[in-house]
């Protein structure tokens, strides 16, 4: 912290004096902690993970995860000295945490101290740049690594900014970042919550918010004349004492340094998943996998497909880890031969090409229990290239395909259309989806060599600066 930063040493101050009473007046941040780790342990860390988190508080978030994700090897940090103590306090002063008080909004390490998971429950909105922040966290990931966050939104205290507006005046409260604006500072997915804390009255709301220490006004806003508070806190109690906190959950994962492969998935069955798979393998000069193929029963299957119509030699085709006769959902056709599909024992062939992987159906399609394509995209660590057929629906089925694959912190190097082209549909996939469209190939009854050849020369080098962020 730099000496002259008076913002951050207010905010120590109040951090501080709040930290023995923080916890029995924080019944949203409680709230907000539990969600988020939910989601965290939800999230596919890897044995044991580096943890660091950024403004622990009193360890609200900290205890909630370290009862849900097992051994991990923590740093635990916060702006206030007095809260870091307590934390340690409640979790019995741990041997696998190191503890450390730093502003978080500039942490930093050694050179080549990497984390799997940074996470940072209601301490964002204390930042002063806050996509330079989200920036320098994301730099501290490991590949693959995840930036686990919970902040608060636009909306936030809008009946106590209301009660301001209504006699004129101006609330003491920071300008909250909108939702678009946090999705827009990583690769990932944010979600929004309201929840609303009722209080007895004005002064209570007001005391809560000393208590935890969150009463600090912004650097450059005068707290208002107290016939001024007065009057805003009888506007306030008239509006029912009601405040509403819009928390913004953001999960974001930084890709891996460089991909070994694609997996090629899609909205449905029957969207050209194959063919495109060609198109990719020749392009890119990649080696093909199908991991789980069905229907043997009535095709010879897709790795003599795309081998004939890319031209792959033998040594570029890996075998499919299970295979089934039956036309069906691979959880199905599986259980049709009294087998079942390990999806923790499906690895990544071993290659010096990157590797196109196809799968079976749609990225929400199970493969054993409650194990989805989309949950095996992600532990194998691979960006996703989305088929989707051009035509009508394509935008709805586009964009819950995308949902679903961010929601696990797959990265999308973009969609492929197949079909008529249709450019409404192009553009509400682009623009709402945050997705590139890496081609539009026309759909025939009819594919051979000739034709993946000439669509593969559609198709952008495998290079990630060149096919991943957001349309210009």
């Amino acid at each position: 912290m730099k000496p002259d930063d008076l913002g951050k040493r207010r905010l120590i101050r109040a951090f501080d004096g709040a930290a023995r009473t923080y916890d029995a007046h924080a019944p949203i941040q409680r709230a907000v902690a539990e969600r988020l780790a939910e989601r965290i342990a939800a999230l596919p860390l890897p044995p044991r993970p580096r943890i660091l988190e950024i403004g622990c508080g009193t360890g609200l978030l900290t205890a909630a995860l370290r009862r849900r994700i097992g051994p991990a090897d923590w740093t635990v940090t916060d702006l206030s000295p007095a809260m870091l103590a307590v934390c340690r306090e409640r979790l019995g002063h741990p041997a696998d945490a190191a503890f450390a008080a730093m502003d978080g909004e500039r942490a930093a390490f050694a050179p080549g101290t990497a984390f799997d998971l940074i996470c940072s429950s209601l301490a964002f909105q204390w930042f002063d740049d806050l996509p330079a922040a989200v920036a320098r966290l994301t730099d501290l990931l490991a590949p693959g690594g995840w930036l686990a966050f919970a902040t608060l939104a636009e909306g936030s205290f809008a009946e106590w900014r209301r009660a301001h507006d209504d006699l004129g005046l101006v609330a003491a409260t920071p300008a909250f970042p909108s939702l678009r604006a946090l999705a827009d500072m990583g690769a990932g997915r944010v979600e929004a919550e309201r929840l609303v804390h009722v209080q007895p009255d004005g002064r209570a709301f007001l005391d809560g918010l000393k208590r935890i220490g969150a009463h600090a006004a912004p650097p450059g806003r005068r707290p208002l004349a107290p016939a001024d508070l007065k009057r805003v806190i009888a506007r306030f109690e008239a509006m029912g004492a009601g405040c509403s906190y819009q928390v913004a959950y953001g999960l974001f994962r930084r890709p891996a340094t460089a991909p070994r492969g694609v997996f090629v998935t899609g909205t449905d069955t029957g969207v050209g998943k194959t063919v495109v798979a060609a198109c990719l393998a020749r392009a890119w000069g990649a080696d093909y996998w199908k991991p789980v193929q069905t229907g043997l029963a009535e095709e010879p299957g897709d790795t003599e497909t795309v081998a004939r119509l890319a031209g792959l030699a033998p040594s570029r085709l890996h075998p499919p880890a299970y295979e089934y006769a039956a036309p069906l959902s691979p959880h199905l056709a599986a259980a049709r031969e009294g087998a079942a599909i390990d999806p923790a024992a499906i690895a990544l062939p071993a290659s010096d090409r990157p590797v196109v992987v196809e799968g079976a159906g749609g990225a929400l399609v199970p493969l054993h229990g409650d194990v989805l394509t989309a949950d095996l995209i992600a532990r194998l660590g691979l960006p996703a290239v989305v088929v989707v057929r051009n035509r009508l629906g394509a935008i709805s089925h586009a964009l819950l395909t995308l949902e679903a694959l961010r929601g696990r912190g797959v990265e999308v190097l973009g969609v492929v259309l197949t079909g008529d082209a249709f450019a409404d549909n192009r553009a509400a996939i682009e623009r709402v989806g945050r997705v590139r469209i890496l081609a539009e190939l026309p759909w025939a009854e009819t594919v051979d060599a000739a034709c993946v050849a000439e669509w593969a020369a559609l198709i952008p080098p495998l290079d990630e600066r060149r096919i991943t962020g957001l349309p210009s």
